[in-house]
């Protein structure tokens, strides 16, 4: 587990608070994808520092992530300050996320972080591809009980097809960004696979936005039209 400090404001123990509350959508925090954080990593000697801001020149926020891959500690260090709404006192943030290695099915190895907050006095150290913010520090989307955009969408509505449609296609352009090699001792790769049902999720959702929009019901799962 990583360390944590604050250099002012009152001391706490590292770990959220969740009551009752409805889920968030995890569209609308802030995120740091793991693949985007170390892509330049190697050319940099496996150590890079870099300022990450989210909106025009930091209007929504920005941290300072040090990054750490060589040696037995593998970590990210994140620093920055958060400003009270209320009182306007400023409160700042150093602590470390590890890094998790594994390898991969086809060949090479990635890397994960490892969720560093705690749930109802248990440690998360879940191994995840993003950190989101919701609170004080940044950690998973379960200990955060964030959902996605998509999941609240009345499936119903014609334009639910269309956006899943938009959002794949976003999906399979970033994959054939990410991964250049589909093709691995000539079997298709996870990501292929991937690209592949992204790809036929696609179709099905534009034929059934053109259905919808024609007036037509969506047929359920499992059920056979009358003939």
């Amino acid at each position: 587990m990583g360390s944590f400090r604050k250099k002012s404001g009152k001391n706490r123990r590292f770990s959220n608070v969740f009551g009752d509350m409805s889920k968030k959508e995890a569209d609308w925090c802030k995120k740091i994808e793991v693949w985007w954080l170390l892509k330049d990593i190697k050319k940099k000697g496996g150590y890079k520092h870099s300022n990450i801001s989210w909106g025009e020149n930091g209007s929504h926020g920005s941290v300072t992530a040090q990054v750490n891959i060589n040696g037995d500690e593998k970590y990210v260090r994140f620093i920055y300050t958060q400003t009270d709404n209320r009182s306007g006192e400023k409160t700042e943030y150093d602590y470390k996320v590890n890094l998790l290695k594994t390898k991969c099915h086809y060949g090479g190895s990635r890397y994960w972080f490892q969720c560093p907050l705690s749930k109802e006095g248990a440690h998360c150290g879940k191994r995840v591809g993003v950190l989101y913010k919701d609170g004080d520090y940044f950690g998973c989307r379960n200990c955060y009980e964030l959902t996605y955009s998509s999941r609240n969408e009345n499936r119903d509505s014609k334009w639910y097809s269309m956006a899943t449609v938009f959002k794949n296609e976003k999906k399979i352009e970033d994959l054939h960004k990410k991964n250049k090699r589909l093709v691995y001792a000539g079997k298709p790769t996870k990501t292929a696979r991937r690209i592949n049902s992204l790809n036929a999720q696609t179709f099905e959702n534009y034929l059934l936005f053109e259905r919808v929009n024609k007036g037509l019901r969506n047929p359920k799962k499992g059920r056979k039209n009358k003939q």
